[in-house]
């Protein structure tokens, strides 16, 4: 059975047209990312000069975001003319409920390899930057933030996820679906390096096939925000190679001497080998279940065709 077929997929053609899936990539890479976001980036940053991993870069990053998605929700709109909730976001009510349980899931799955970090001794606690809030009374400004981290995992998720992994299932071979658009997510964070690389491309293998499961992008926007909200404002550690963020629950840094193939060194634990390890387990059961689900799917309706008409 073909992906093509999913309820998911099959909202790529909800509307009147469908973008071809070349001009997709090229929508989402220049006219998105180096675009509309660079361009809001420059300007909020031109006109509101914050302080790096302060709270307001992070709201200046969510709002520069925020222009993607409007830009990507406008094209499916005007172009297209299908609704934006079509891009995997079917049955908001439910879809915040799933996010939330989704934002624990991802804060449990970044804990196992900190966690393992930290019990070998790997990691350890360190204060935080001067000026910055940490510890309980950072709780109420760290509910906010996590709402921040919300609308950037969102709009990758959208755009990658959403727009291109549906697009492209829709018009091209499945494995080749799942591919582009994992390779683009995985070149837009600049990992390039083996570790960290390997990890940002299993993390897009991973979503893509629970978004293929689920035919929604509410659970892995969750995963996706629990998991940088984690490793930034949880636990204070470099979210893909940037600098700490000034407000965290706590703080840790690799001990003196831990290898970086360890604990990932500057660009964050998602550059060691345990978060690689946690995110291929966690990608090898997304796609079993999905392929479990597709086939389940295609003997069921092999079953239908193949069953004899009953008499009335």
């Amino acid at each position: 059975m073909s992906i093509r077929s999913l309820a998911f997929v099959q909202d790529a053609a909800a509307g009147n047209r469908v973008t071809r899936w070349w001009l997709a990539y090229i929508l989402v890479l220049v006219a998105g990312i180096f675009g509309v976001q660079a361009i809001s980036v420059a300007a909020l940053d031109r006109q509101w000069p914050v302080e790096e991993g302060s709270a307001a870069a992070q709201l200046q990053e969510a709002a520069a975001f925020a222009a993607l998605l409007g830009a990507i929700f406008l094209w499916v709109w005007l172009f297209e003319r299908r609704r934006p909730k079509t891009l995997g976001l079917r049955r908001p009510g439910r879809g915040i409920l799933v996010l939330l349980i989704g934002i624990i899931g991802g804060i449990l799955l970044q804990s196992i390899p900190i966690g393992f970090l930290l019990l070998t001794g790997n990691l350890e606690p360190v204060d935080g930057p001067s000026g910055g809030a940490s510890g309980g009374g950072a709780i109420p400004l760290l509910l906010l933030i996590v709402v921040f981290v919300t609308v950037q995992a969102g709009t990758e998720e959208v755009a990658t996820r959403g727009f291109l992994l549906q697009n492209s299932a829709y018009q091209l071979p499945g494995w080749l679906a799942v591919l582009l658009p994992a390779l683009l997510f995985t070149v837009v964070h600049f990992a390039f390096d083996p570790l960290p690389f390997a990890t940002i491309f299993l993390w897009a293998l991973f979503a893509s096939f629970v978004v293929l499961r689920l035919g929604s992008l509410w659970l892995v926007i969750g995963i996706h925000t629990g998991w940088n909200f984690a490793m930034g404002n949880l636990y204070g550690i470099s979210v893909s190679g940037l600098p700490a963020h000034s407000n965290s629950l706590t703080y840790l840094a690799p001990t003196p001497g831990a290898p970086d193939w360890l604990t990932g060194g500057e660009f964050g634990t998602e550059a060691g080998v345990p978060a690689v390890i946690v995110l291929a387990l966690s990608t090898l059961i997304a796609f079993l279940a999905f392929r479990g689900a597709l086939k389940q799917r295609g003997r069921g309706e092999g079953q239908a065709e193949t069953a004899p008409a009953r008499s009335h």
